[in-house]
């Protein structure tokens, strides 16, 4: 069953409730840390944002200078690009740019089936001939020493802009403009390559003078944030904002061709519409086609080709689904064939003639289906099978894949996704050797949902969307607003859907309120029968107008229990607390750090309802002791307030490197970070300072964050500068957090009762 997050109380400043004049938005505002009206103004209008400038990124101004330098010169520039979405719309971006600028300008992109990612040295010496002075990459370039330097020596200037991972060492082009190069915490560090794209072509125009021309490019910064499944953080969420603004006001014909063939029903273009209907339709270019075909697409002033090149478009997309369909089908058929086939920690299935270009997609939908890793293998004829790999959360494959390392001839990615190659009779071994590598992320692993607040059927409204969607676009960094309803029944359910893949849901709850709901893929899932609680979301309705509710999740029926008002009992001052505390059999002992032998702690993670509550150790926040009051909900509280072991600087980084370690090695870098501030022994907001710290020594990386889960890997690079602020910082809350409970030991009893009204 799927894990319920329920977040924590949080205290709403009263400002920030007076700013927005909404409770609820103010409680989300808060829970995506906005505290404060500064930074709520800044989340929810981008004309209260300060952007950061195009200078903050190494090397632009170097970047700026030579490209200058080659437009008044007359060099010919060769823009290099990648084939997804992302690569597709920095290209284009740039083409444009110098193209305004008056450069002479020719581009490039790789063909997936052929050459893969990246600079390939026989395609490089075919530009190379074709007499280029300067070549400027976009989403690509920063882990290619060998082509920069062959480019080089050829006496190209090579101008980098990238955001992937940075190497060991940088490759010697003539400028290296990549936002990971900036501290953890700036805000342009999330950009993707359109978005380093954009700040370059800023930066140029304001060169020339024209710094209006660049919110003419902001349509295609709003694809390629979203194809690329940005975090929305900093300037990437101030530019997708501004992007998606521009996109529905754009007179771009490729957009406009695009838009007509699919022929969405709406006057508002949101995150989703380029998420579900534009971005697979670019990305099939790249899957199986030409890329190239993409940029005149989205560069192109005539609405005629536009139009010829979007049919194209839709073709291929039609192809997409039905290669997708065709590798999925065969692979399910292989599995029944062969039951034992899915029986092992990871699917690993190949075949003579898959596409190679769909095998990532068909491989993402059997790993949510059978909720394991998986990956698909085509036979190519040198003898190697190729294909992707697509994981779940918590099982890291491509660590997995390192342990198979001698069994590969290829292969690389990151911890959800991965591509390979081997040889054919080395698949068997493969599959084996995998199972075993994978057998304990399964067991251990967790499935989550966040419940961002309980709402009844009968406060679903316009209103309440309106008051939803103010947070929006929503998206990596920023999920969709999740609700939760108790004690609902299924009062109606209807299928449709083309395949009959999808359902119609109606429930009621207990004070009779109605609400349909729409269960995407729910077809082949069992309707829940008697009551039980409900996880939705909502947006609009496209096609009927209004609200849609969307099915997420259901859990069997646990009715709220009522709050109880607890009785105090007061044992700070006990001289033997642990023999007092011994003499409570029934009762459930929270702890944060070591007790003495004979007692058995829980951490506040591992609490559930008792009659019986003994606080050993003294909480580290007031809203920490109401969460656990709520949790437990007893009708005695017993005081020791203990010390805690872990509020030192020395103490606390032990723990935590303790942890990191334990995280790395057992649960494949996933950080639940309830849990793992439960088992630090401080705040969640503490356990997030103390991560980020170990980002800026050089020890971590975080790959993935979202409000409640963070995936990690260890790394080795030297500290950034703010680390030192950092550990300062951390200083300063491990004693605040001490000061606290050093109150808590000392205040009254009526002033800690006070939290239990707080609580009720």
């Amino acid at each position: 069953m799927t894990h319920w997050q329920i977040p924590p109380a949080i205290n709403v400043p009263p400002d920030l409730l007076a700013f927005t004049g909404d409770p609820l938005l103010a409680h989300l505002l808060a829970q995506r840390r906005c505290l404060d009206v500064a930074q709520a103004r800044a989340f929810l209008e981008p004309d209260d944002y300060r952007a950061a400038p195009s200078t903050d990124l190494p090397d632009v101004d170097i970047a700026v200078a030579r490209l200058t330098q080659a437009i008044d010169r007359g060099e010919l520039i060769c823009v290099w690009g990648d084939f997804d979405v992302d690569g597709q719309t920095s290209t284009t971006l740039l083409v444009s740019t110098l193209q305004s600028l008056g450069a002479r300008v020719c581009y490039y992109i790789p063909n997936r089936l052929t050459e893969s990612h990246g600079i390939k040295l026989p395609a490089l010496r075919q530009q190379l001939e074709q007499g280029i002075d300067l070549l400027l990459t976009c989403d690509t370039g920063i882990a290619e020493p060998e082509a920069v330097a062959a480019a080089q020596a050829a006496g190209v200037t090579v101008i980098i802009t990238d955001h992937h991972d940075l190497p060991d060492s940088l490759p010697p082009a003539e400028a290296a403009i990549n936002p990971k190069r900036l501290p953890a915490d700036h805000p342009l560090r999330e950009l993707p390559g359109v978005g380093v794209a954009f700040k370059l072509a800023q930066a140029l125009l304001q060169a020339y003078d024209r710094p209006a021309e660049a919110d003419s490019l902001l349509d295609l910064v709003a694809l390629g944030i979203v194809a690329d499944v940005a975090r929305q953080t900093g300037d990437t969420r101030y530019l997708l904002q501004r992007g998606l603004d521009a996109l529905n006001r754009s007179t771009r014909p490729g957009v406009q061709a695009i838009l007509e063939n699919i022929g969405i029903k709406t006057s508002r273009l949101t995150e989703e519409h380029i998420g579900f209907w534009i971005a697979p339709r670019l990305n099939a270019l790249g899957r199986l086609g030409d890329a190239n075909l993409a940029v005149e697409l989205l560069s192109t002033d005539s609405l005629s080709r536009a139009r010829i090149i979007a049919l194209q478009l839709e073709a291929m997309n039609d192809r997409r689904k039905m290669l997708v369909d065709r590798v999925r089908a065969e692979a399910l058929s292989l599995i029944e064939d062969n039951p034992a086939l899915a029986e092992t920690s990871a699917l690993v299935l190949a075949a003579a003639d898959w596409h190679p270009g769909v095998l990532g997609l068909a491989a993402g939908q059997l790993a949510s289906r059978f909720d394991k890793p998986a990956i698909l293998l085509t036979h190519r004829p040198d003898g190697l099978s190729r294909g992707s790999a697509r994981s779940v959360p918590g099982c890291d494959i491509h660590q997995a894949l390192k342990t198979q390392a001698d069994l590969l001839t290829t292969f690389g990615g990151h911890p959800m996704a991965a591509g390979l190659s081997l040889p054919k009779e080395k698949i068997i071994a493969l599959r084996q050797g995998l199972s075993a590598a994978l057998a304990d992320c399964a067991a251990d692993r967790e499935q989550s949902i966040r419940i961002d607040a309980e709402l009844p059927l009968a406060q679903i409204s316009p209103e309440l969307l309106a008051s939803v969607q103010r947070l929006a676009p929503f998206g990596h960094g920023n999920p969709p607003v999740q609700f939760g309803c108790r004690g609902v029944r299924v009062v109606d359910d209807t299928i449709f859907g083309k395949t009959g893949q999808h359902k119609r849901v109606t429930v009621q709850d207990e004070a009779g309120d109605r609400q349909e709901l729409i269960w995407w893929g729910g077809a082949a899932n069992s309707t829940p029968a008697g009551q039980f609680d409900l996880a939705f979301t909502i947006g609009p309705d496209s096609y009927r107008g209004g609200v849609q509710a969307l099915w997420l999740d259901a859990h069997e029926w646990e009715p709220a229990p009522e709050p109880r008002q607890a009785e105090f009992m007061d044992w700070r001052q006990n001289a033997n607390p642990r023999a007092a505390v011994m003499a409570l059999p029934e009762a459930v002992v929270w702890a944060d750090g070591g007790v003495p032998s004979g007692i058995a702690p829980l951490r506040r993670d591992q609490l559930g309802p008792a009659e019986t509550l003994v606080v050993w150790t003294a909480p580290p926040g007031a809203d920490v002791f109401r969460q656990i009051l709520r949790v437990v909900n007893p009708t005695l509280v017993v005081l020791v307030g203990q010390p805690s072991p872990l509020d030192s600087w020395p103490a606390f980084k032990r723990q935590l490197l303790g942890l990191v370690k334990n995280v790395l090695t057992q649960k494949s870098g996933e950080v639940d970070l309830s849990r793992f501030a439960a088992a630090l022994g401080h705040r969640q907001t503490t356990a997030e300072l103390g991560l980020d710290w170990l980002v800026a020594q050089g020890k971590l990386t975080i790959l993935r964050e979202s409000e409640e889960l963070w995936l990690i890997q260890p790394t080795q690079h030297p500290p950034a500068a703010e680390a030192a602020v950092l550990e300062e910082m951390l200083k300063s809350v491990l004693s605040e957090t001490a000061a606290y409970r050093q109150f808590f030991r000392q205040a009254s009893l009526s002033a800690l009762k006070q939290a239990v009204n707080d609580y009720n």
